[in-house]
């Protein structure tokens, strides 16, 4: 085998592991609980076979937690992150806040809309060898200049805590999943985040009147 074989057969395996997200046991458990993973609702959003993600290799866990990329939406081009919340609560590391400036900024860029989904519990400390701080300035400023520029629509798909939960009154629309959709500043247990077996949610939105084939109401 040649250095660029090795190379090749390392970066498949890089790939392979990244696309697995948080792994079968998580996977099952989230999927138990009636929801798609952060792979399945981008599929389910954008038009087939039209994803292409960016940082697929960033962190130390798969995607650092956050799938992002761009594709089409009847036909018509959109950037997209999806937090996955089988990876650390789709916890927002310095690899992650760095691949969701980068959407942003290229949301403005390219004059497309923003789609970001979010089921995460915020900022977490940093893992082992990892940037002590993320990027600068954040993707939340990059977001805010896409005010009155380019639409930017959020979809909150469960709980979402802290930094990601930000995004969605910065957004043009947000929208909530009934039952389990849920936004709080902080990413304390009492708001109804838990990583292992799920807990009640006190104020849950509310039934509205169109329902999205994402299991979204807006």
């Amino acid at each position: 085998m040649s250095e660029w074989d090795a190379t090749r057969a390392d970066l498949g395996t890089r790939r392979d592991a990244a696309r697995a997200m948080g792994g079968p046991d998580k996977l099952e458990r989230h999927h138990g609980r009636g929801k798609l993973d952060a792979r399945a609702r981008i599929a389910r959003l954008l038009d087939s076979g039209t994803f292409t993600e960016i940082g697929t290799l960033v962190g130390q866990v798969p995607a650092d937690g956050v799938v992002t990329g761009h594709g089409l939406i009847d036909g018509r081009p959109v950037m997209v992150g999806a937090e996955d919340f089988t990876v650390l609560g789709g916890s927002i590391g310095a690899g992650s806040s760095a691949k969701r400036y980068r959407i942003a900024e290229l949301a403005g860029q390219e004059r497309v809309p923003l789609v970001m989904l979010l089921e995460g519990a915020g900022h977490r400390p940093p893992l082992p060898d990892e940037a002590k701080s993320g990027r600068a300035p954040i993707d939340l400023q990059q977001q805010a200049r896409l005010s009155g520029r380019v639409p930017v629509v959020t979809a909150v798909m469960g709980s979402s805590a802290g930094h990601g939960a930000l995004i969605a009154p910065l957004s043009d629309f947000s929208v909530m999943t009934a039952q389990v959709g849920q936004c709080a500043d902080d990413g304390r247990p009492e708001i109804g985040l838990d990583l292992e077996e799920g807990s009640a949610i006190d104020q849950p939105a509310h039934d509205m009147t169109h329902v999205v084939d994402l299991g979204v109401v807006a």
